[in-house]
């Protein structure tokens, strides 16, 4: 009988844990209070591989489906220092906004992930920011369905 109290007494505790405060997710091995934004995708999420080069982002789009969590695994293929910032198309383009999740300062040959969960209506992007990379091309475009 005593098992099943404190069982039960942890079940709360865990939920109650889970359902108080400002969520958080990791965001390159760092506490971050942006949900959304991981380095290991949550069981359940689908990944999509990315390479970053000069100018581009390939493939330039990606469907998913309003609610789905996407984590995409971004890998620089460029000679040089790039990021991934995923989030509203418009903020996206501005580089600025509280919908981007980032993953930054991804070296040439390293590999980053960001996980996002669309459940707005968008429309939403991904791209580059880093010096000139999005207006020369780096940047995607996400086809809500």
């Amino acid at each position: 009988m005593m098992i099943r109290r404190m069982a039960a007494i942890g079940s709360i505790a865990i939920l109650l844990a889970a359902c108080s405060g400002a969520p958080s997710a990791t965001v390159n091995g760092e506490e971050s209070e942006t949900p959304g934004a991981s380095v290991s995708a949550p069981a359940g999420a689908r990944t999509v591989d990315l390479e970053i080069g000069d100018g581009v982002i390939t493939p330039a789009s990606v469907e998913v489906t309003k609610g789905e969590t996407v984590t995409f695994n971004a890998k620089n293929v460029n000679t040089t220092e790039v990021e991934l910032i995923v989030g509203l198309a418009t903020d996206v383009a501005a580089d600025s906004g509280d919908s981007l999740k980032e993953a930054e300062e991804i070296a040439p040959g390293a590999s980053k992930s960001v996980t996002y969960t669309f459940d707005g209506d968008g429309p939403y992007a991904y791209g580059d920011q880093i010096g000139d990379h999005y207006s020369k091309g780096a940047k995607g475009v996400i086809v809500l369905k």
